[in-house]
Parts: structure tokens; C-alpha cells; sequence
């Protein structure tokens, strides 16, 4: 016998599982970060959170956070889908402050969303 290569067979090994996993991984990370670098161009360092302040008439007034941003913002969460489809898209990710991102995932901070998905053009309110 002595077949080093097990294309010889009859029936040779499919590829393992775990190859095929690790693949898919690679690729959900390796976009994540190529999107990341858009979103930290974009942003220019600074904080993309936008708080409302005021409507004066039917214009909204908003701010700009003007501190330095270190973090990036999944705004489309879940189990199991941060970084995957529409979540891993520059356009729902926000660079911003550890400040900022504190009161996003506590709550103090609430998504004003003018579409059917939150986009990094959208307003926050603070509602604590």
C-alpha cells in the first residue's frame, strides 16, 4: 500500500470541518476590520455621536461630540450578529468616545432612527 496522498483512494477525506469554521471566521473578521478602517476615516478621530438638543420650529438642533474617539459602535446588535451581514457595514458603525459608548450601552443615550435601520447620520437623545 504505502499511499501517501489520499487522493489515491477511492474515496478520499473531505475537507475537516473545522478548516471550513475557521474560514468562514477569518472572513467575518478580516471585512470587520477592513470596515473599521472606513468608519475611522470617515470620522476624521473624532466622536461621531450627535446629541439632540432643541427643535427650533421643524429643524433639529443637534451637537457633535467633540472628543476624541477610541472605540468603534456596532449599532446593530445581537446574539450572535455583531460584525456579520448588515452589522459588519461601515454605514451602521459609529467611531466614538469611551464617554459616548458607555451611555449607548447604558442606556442614557437613545437612538433617534430615521429609517428602517440606525445609520451613523442619526441623532441620539439623552434620556436620563
Amino acid at each position: 500500500m504505502g499511499a501517501s496522498n489520499c487522493s489515491d483512494l477511492a474515496f478520499p477525506k473531505s475537507r475537516p470541518r473545522k478548516l471550513d469554521q475557521a474560514d468562514r471566521k477569518n472572513l467575518i473578521v478580516s471585512t470587520d476590520k477592513a470596515e473599521d478602517k472606513i468608519v475611522k476615516a470617515r470620522s476624521g478621530g473624532q466622536c461621531e455621536v450627535r446629541v439632540f438638543v432643541r427643535f427650533d420650529g421643524e429643524k433639529v438642533i443637534s451637537r457633535r461630540c467633540a472628543l476624541r474617539a477610541s472605540q468603534i459602535h456596532h449599532m446593530l446588535g445581537g446574539f450572535g450578529r455583531r460584525g456579520r451581514g448588515r452589522s459588519g457595514l461601515a454605514e451602521h458603525k459609529q467611531n466614538v468616545c469611551g464617554k459616548c459608548h458607555s451611555d449607548i450601552t447604558g442606556h442614557v443615550l437613545h437612538l433617534q432612527v430615521r429609517g428602517d435601520l440606525p445609520r451613523f447620520t442619526d441623532i441620539y437623545e439623552r434620556v436620563k
